[in-house]
């Protein structure tokens, strides 16, 4: 089994949903039965979250301590370390064990290019994961270090495809998906029966980072494709709730207008600051509906959402605007892809209609096609077997 270094931003952005997007690999490796170091540096100045006062410092403490929880609680065998760039304060180990963790490691997984600090170059083997398509290419993210890598994987399954419009910078983009570890979701099968009463859900953060213009284009965020929908709930007797995340001013206007054409809308702060709630709050919805990033499907990327693995690995159909994730992924039963309202509309038809079939088949996608214990060894495999054309240097 392999020494592995993950990167990534659990510590700074300790809430539910963003955590698990990055423990999936963490525990996933872990039952694989690799040796895990989590590592992850600061960034920028004032970049640590605390989601109980929603303040901004340099404080890692709050992060680390979720981050630990969660090793804890699913007994990993983990190291969990942070670095704050600025100050050079280290947290969890010694600087110069660190260094030799990274000596000694067989591979380091940058998952969502937010980290990078020299001392990488240390690793033999380094592998830029790219959970941002589009932004990541154009240099939003993972512009440090871009060219030290190994390998190169992304959410973005359709790069280098006819129909994709991302630019690969000159770099070899391989396909992978977000990783989901079903044992996490296992639930009882009363669970996946009819849930009548419950709504369709999401968790979604509303304008995120914002969006971008390249080459005289606009690309932006989920806000612009769910104003689309705006009058969708008038079209199905289905309740559709968006827990939303953002600005709090911004949210608070939104809100009236979504409200007010029919869907419930909740804080996504109330359900995302603990673990515990944000898995009841997917295993009590009757399934997810939501929408992807402009970007993502301006582009035809082909990616597909780490929020989604979750809800089908807990047996809740998908419904989910088509970001070309349709040119790879099996859809009709379990996950659902629509393109319009219309489709919007006839999807939800569809799952009401055969709940049960719909439940089982998004059960079954989990562990077919996003289980770690698919998603990783092939990633591994690639990872660990790419030629050597860097050269690791002393640090």
């Amino acid at each position: 089994m392999a020494r592995i270094v993950v990167c990534g931003y659990m510590i700074r952005h300790p809430v539910a949903g963003n955590l698990l997007a990055f423990f999936h690999y963490v525990l996933g490796l872990h039952l694989l039965g690799h040796e895990v170091l989590y590592l992850e540096e600061s960034g920028w100045p004032g970049s640590c979250y605390n989601p109980i006062d929603h303040n901004y410092d340099d404080d890692p403490s709050f992060g680390i301590d979720a981050v630990q929880t969660l090793i804890n609680t699913y007994c990993v065998n983990a190291t969990v370390c942070y670095v704050n760039r600025d100050t050079g304060d280290v947290y969890g180990a010694d600087w110069q064990d660190i260094k030799q963790m990274l000596r000694t490691a067989d591979l380091l997984l940058n998952i969502g290019g937010v980290c990078w600090l020299p001392e990488f170059l240390l690793c033999q083997r380094r592998v830029l994961i790219d959970m941002d398509p589009f932004f990541t290419q154009i240099g939003t993210f993972a512009a440090e270090g871009r060219n030290e890598y190994h390998a190169y994987f992304s959410y973005g399954a359709n790069i280098g495809q006819p129909d994709c419009s991302i630019p690969s910078d000159r770099i070899e983009w391989l396909p992978t998906v977000p990783p989901v570890v079903p044992e996490i979701w296992q639930i009882t099968p009363e669970y996946i029966r009819e849930k009548p009463t419950s709504p369709f859900t999401t968790i979604a953060n509303w304008n995120a980072y914002g969006g971008v213009t390249y080459k005289g284009e606009y690309y932006g965020q989920k806000d612009r494709e769910f104003m689309r929908l705006l009058e969708l709930p008038s079209y199905c007797s289905q309740k559709l709730e968006l827990a939303l995340a953002g600005r709090d001013a911004e949210i608070a206007e939104v809100g009236k207008s979504l409200k007010a054409a029919g869907w419930l809308v909740r804080d996504a702060k109330e359900i995302s600051t603990s673990l515990s709630t944000y898995r009841s709050y997917l295993i009590g919805s009757r399934g997810e509906f939501s929408v992807a990033k402009q970007a993502y499907v301006k582009t035809r990327s082909g990616w597909f959402s780490d929020r989604s693995v979750c809800y089908l690995a807990a047996g809740r159909p998908v419904v989910l605007q088509d970001t070309g994730f349709s040119n790879w992924l099996r859809t009709g039963y379990g996950v659902l892809a629509f393109s319009s309202l219309a489709e919007a509309v006839d999807c939800i038809e569809r799952v009401n209609a055969d709940y049960l079939a719909h439940s089982l088949a998004a059960r079954e996608i989990a562990e077919q096609t996003f289980s770690y214990k698919v998603v990783l060894p092939r990633l591994l495999k690639t990872a660990i077997s790419a030629r050597d054309e860097l050269r690791s240097v002393e640090v």
